[in-house]
């Protein structure tokens, strides 16, 4: 099970931007913030990072590979929360890649999901399994 996952930014605070938009459906917030970088975490357990953003800033061509682009993928409890976290990536500047809706799986649990991509084209997914 990924605990948790970090990606790269070429625009920080467009990055902050999205994310603590996109945090409040998910029911998570920006529990850490430094100059060069900020972390995801959940509002209930504040110790516990998810996502990391850091600043493509300063990385050696040889760190780029690391992140560019990602797919997170981050699963809230109801459709409402997909449905949330899509308007507000939409609102913060992120583009439509997956509209919410049902999405195909195999075995025998349904997954709701939407698809978006952040400021940077990172794919970041938001779904519900019931």
């Amino acid at each position: 099970m990924l605990d948790r996952t970090r990606i790269v930014s070429r625009d920080l605070a467009a990055a902050r931007r999205f994310y603590g938009a996109t945090a409040r459906a998910l029911g998570l917030t920006i529990i850490e913030a430094e100059e060069d970088s900020f972390t995801l975490g959940r509002i209930a357990d504040m110790s516990t990072p998810v996502l990391r953003v850091r600043s493509a800033a300063g990385r050696t061509q040889a760190d780029e590979p690391e992140t560019q682009p990602a797919m997170v993928s981050l699963e809230v409890s109801d459709d409402y929360s997909v449905r949330a976290f899509y308007r507000a990536a939409l609102e913060a500047g992120g583009r439509q890649v997956g509209y919410p809706a049902p999405q195909p799986t195999q075995g025998g649990r349904s997954y709701y999901a939407a698809r978006v991509e952040d400021p940077d084209g990172n794919c970041i997914e938001c779904g519900w399994r019931h």
